[in-house]
């Protein structure tokens, strides 16, 4: 048997499986959130969004093909 190849083969499943395995574990894991974010998350919910388009300003036109 070629030793080389053999080693080299295994290297690479034990990486495949440990990667596997990391990542079962993070999904597991739950993130904190920061208070920073958390005070974002508060302002956004509590305000609507405008979503209808407004006229640009004077300075920031459009760009025309013309």
């Amino acid at each position: 048997m070629n030793w080389p190849l053999f080693w080299a083969l295994t290297l690479a499943f034990g990486l495949v499986i440990s990667n596997l395995l990391l990542i079962k574990h993070a999904a597991k894991l739950k993130m904190p959130s920061s208070p920073k974010q958390a005070e974002g998350n508060k302002d956004n919910a509590a305000t609507p969004h405008n979503t209808t388009q407004q006229s640009p300003v004077h300075d920031q036109t459009p760009n025309s093909p013309e």
